[in-house]
């Protein structure tokens, strides 16, 4: 059978240095490629892929950039708030089992961060 094990989002910034140290400083992911001549930056934290594309004309999606999900939606959200983190769209519990919140990093990218608290159906 076959299994899906990873997802990794190319995130386009005009600049790739403040949307890393977010994501560093922010949200504790850690550089594994920095190949600043290609205009490329993968970052991980956990399970968690992201790579930062150096582009002139960045494309930021209106909504999300990207769902991310963890565990401890609550101290993820405080951890954020606590270091000054535009929070877009506070905690929330959905009716679907999720409870989560849209953080908006440098360049303009929305990462949707949440935690199921039930289960659907």
């Amino acid at each position: 059978m076959t299994e899906f094990l990873s997802c990794r989002p190319n995130l386009e910034v005009a600049d790739l240095a403040p949307a890393a140290a977010f994501l560093r400083a922010v949200l504790g992911f850690e550089v594994e490629v920095d190949e600043p001549a290609m205009g490329l930056m993968l970052l991980r934290r956990d399970a968690v892929g992201l790579a930062l594309v150096r582009s002139a004309s960045p494309g930021v999606n209106a909504t999300t950039a990207a769902y991310i999900g963890v565990t401890g939606v609550d101290e993820v959200h405080a951890r954020c708030t606590a270091r000054g983190a535009p929070v877009v769209t506070g905690l929330t519990d959905h009716p679907w089992g999720l409870r989560d919140f849209v953080v908006e990093m440098p360049g303009g990218h929305r990462l949707a961060l949440g935690e199921r608290i039930t289960q659907p159906g």
